[in-house]
C-alpha cells in the first residue's frame, strides 16, 4: 500500500544535541511491503522530493505508534534505529486504512493482505504525490480518481454540464479552473475547501437560470483564502451583496455578463486592486467602489452615457438622505466599528440589512436605500489604470448617498 502524504523527519539524536528541527513537512509517498526473501518480515520505504531514492525502515524497528490525532490526519511512527519519528499529515480516511494496514502487519495478522515486494516498490520514488493536474479531454480523467495531493487542477473546454463532486475531496487545491465548460451550479460544499486561492469559472452557465445559490462563495473556508475570482461570460444577472465577506479577494473579473448595477459592498473589501466589468450593461457605479483603491479597472463596452449625473438628482431635502430609526444607528456603529455579526448571533432579518448597507462619498456606512444622486467622477483621479471607451473623459456617474449633512453639502 501506498500513502500519500506530508511528512516530517525528525532525527532524535539530533534533539538530544539541542539541534532544532526545521519544521518543515515534505511531499512525500510512505510504501508497506514485506521483505522478498523472508515474507513474515515487513518495512516501510518512505520517499520525499529530498530523498527520491528513499529510506527504509524495518517495521520490527518500530519502538511506539502516535495516533491520538489521527481524526485530524494527524500520525506518528517512532523507530528504534535509525532513531528516527516520522511525523505524518494525511487525509484522514487515507491516514486510517494505511494505519490498519500496519497493525495487521505488527501483530501478524496477515492472512489476507497482498503486499508488494521491493523491487515493485522502487517506481514509487519516480510517482511521488502529484500536485498539478490537467485535462483537456474526458479519456484523461484518471481511472482511480482525482489524486487527493492536488494542489493545482484544470479542467477546460470539456463542456462539463455539471460539477465533478469527487474535486469537493481535494482539499490542498489551492488553484482549480473549470473555465470554458458548461456547469450551472456549484455546490454549497464547495465553500469549505480550505485551500482555494483561485479560482476560474470563466464561459460556464452559472447566470441561465433567474436565482442562483451563491453559498458555495460565502463558505467559512472560501472567504478566508480565495484571492483571484473569475465569473466572465456567465450571464450573470446580479452579484451578491454579501460578496464582500471576501476579505483576502485582490481580483475579480466580471466581464461579459448581464449586469446593470454592482453592490455598494464591494467597496467593503478592502484587498481589491484588479476589477474588469467589461462587456456588461452597466450605468452608473456605486459610491462604495471610491474607497476601493484599485490599480486597474476595466470598464470598456458597457452602458455609460456622457453628463447622465443629472439623471436622478431628486428635489429631496438633505434630512431624508441620513434620518433614520434607531436601529439603522445602531447598524451604522456595528458597520463603522467592523464589528463581527453573523446569523448565530443576531437575527437573520439584521444580517441581510447590514450586508445590504451603503457607504457614504466619505466611507462611513449608509443604511438608507431609497435617497442618492448621481454625481459624475473622473475615473483618472480615483484609479492608477483605467480602461474605458473614450480615453479623453473618464467621467462616469456614482451612485452618491450620504451619512451627515457635511457630506450632503460638498
Amino acid at each position: 500500500m501506498k500513502l500519500q502524504c506530508q511528512i516530517e523527519v525528525i532525527n532524535r539524536v539530533h534533539s538530544s544535541l539541542n539541534i532544532r528541527s526545521n519544521g518543515k513537512y515534505l511531499k512525500s509517498t510512505l510504501a508497506l511491503g514485506k521483505e522478498p526473501k523472508n515474507e513474515n518480515e515487513y518495512f516501510i520505504l518512505h520517499f520525499s522530493s529530498n530523498n527520491k531514492n528513499g529510506t527504509k525502515y524495518k517495521l520490527k524497528s518500530i519502538k511506539q505508534v502516535f495516533v491520538k490525532c489521527i481524526n485530524e490526519g494527524k500520525a506518528t511512527i517512532r523507530f528504534e534505529e535509525p532513531p528516527h519519528d516520522l511525523c505524518i499529515k494525511c487525509e484522514v480516511i487515507q491516514l486510517k486504512s494505511f494505519m490498519r494496514l500496519l497493525k495487521s502487519c505488527i501483530t501478524g495478522d496477515t492472512k489476507d493482505l497482498k503486499l508488494s515486494n521491493l523491487s515493485s516498490l522502487a517506481i514509487t520514488a519516480n510517482n511521488i504525490a502529484p500536485t498539478k493536474l490537467t485535462i483537456h479531454d474526458r479519456s484523461e480523467f484518471p481511472a482511480k480518481g482525482l489524486p487527493r495531493t492536488l494542489e493545482s487542477l484544470h479542467i477546460v473546454g470539456l463542456k462539463l454540464c455539471n460539477f465533478r463532486r469527487d474535486i469537493l475531496l481535494l482539499s490542498h487545491l489551492v488553484v482549480l479552473d473549470l473555465s470554458n465548460n458548461e456547469i450551472e451550479k456549484i455546490p454549497p460544499e464547495f465553500g469549505r475547501l480550505p485551500s482555494i486561492s483561485e479560482l476560474y469559472l470563466a464561459n460556464n452557465c452559472l447566470g441561465v437560470k433567474d436565482q442562483i445559490d451563491w453559498r458555495w462563495l460565502l463558505g467559512v473556508q472560501i472567504t478566508k483564502k480565495l484571492k483571484l475570482l473569475d465569473l466572465s461570460g456567465n450571464k450573470i444577472k446580479e452579484l451578491p451583496k454579501s460578496i464582500w465577506k471576501l476579505q483576502n479577494l485582490i481580483t475579480l473579473k466580471i466581464d461579459n455578463n448581464n449586469l446593470k448595477r454592482l453592490p455598494a459592498s464591494l467597496g467593503r473589501i478592502n484587498t481589491l486592486r484588479y476589477l474588469t466589468v467589461s462587456q456588461n450593461s452597466l450605468q452608473s457605479l456605486p459610491c462604495g467602489l471610491m474607497q476601493c483603491r484599485l490599480d486597474y479597472i476595466d470598464l470598456s463596452a458597457n452602458m455609460f452615457v456622457p453628463g447622465n449625473g443629472t439623471l436622478k438628482t431628486g428635489n429631496y431635502s438633505q434630512w431624508e438622505f441620513y434620518v433614520n430609526s434607531l436601529v439603522h444607528i445602531a447598524s451604522k456603529v456595528v458597520l463603522n466599528k467592523k464589528l463581527f455579526y453573523a446569523p448565530n448571533i443576531i437575527p437573520r432579518t439584521l444580517v441581510e440589512l447590514l450586508d445590504n448597507a451603503n457607504i457614504c462619498v466619505c466611507g462611513k456606512s449608509v443604511l438608507n436605500h431609497s435617497y442618492f444622486i448621481i454625481k459624475e467622477f473622473q475615473l483618472k483621479d480615483l484609479y492608477r489604470v483605467v480602461v474605458f471607451n473614450n480615453n479623453h473623459s473618464c467621467a462616469v456617474g456614482f451612485e452618491c448617498y450620504f451619512c451627515s449633512p457635511k457630506c450632503f453639502m460638498k
